[in-house]
């Protein structure tokens, strides 16, 4: 994980996890396959865009970590 991964994936986590909620994720493909992940705080709103490497790692350190907060995986 690139030090910018970690930073976006940190930023997620203090967010969400200060709060002790899971954020909504919405995942946007193009027919390229090149996606993004939205990841939304459900009581400010306040959004992070995360790039495919970035939404693995984030949710590869909730796994590792065992947190009951963040993000839940998307459902394939």
């Amino acid at each position: 994980m690139t030090s910018d991964q970690r930073s976006v994936v940190d930023q997620v986590l203090t967010h969400l996890c200060h709060k002790g909620l899971y954020g909504d994720v919405v995942e946007w493909c193009e027919m390229r396959n090149d996606c993004v992940y939205v990841v939304t705080c459900p009581e400010c709103r306040t959004s992070f865009t995360l790039l495919d490497e970035e939404y693995e790692a984030l949710i590869e350190r909730i796994e590792q970590a065992g947190l009951a907060c963040g993000v839940r995986p998307v459902s394939a």
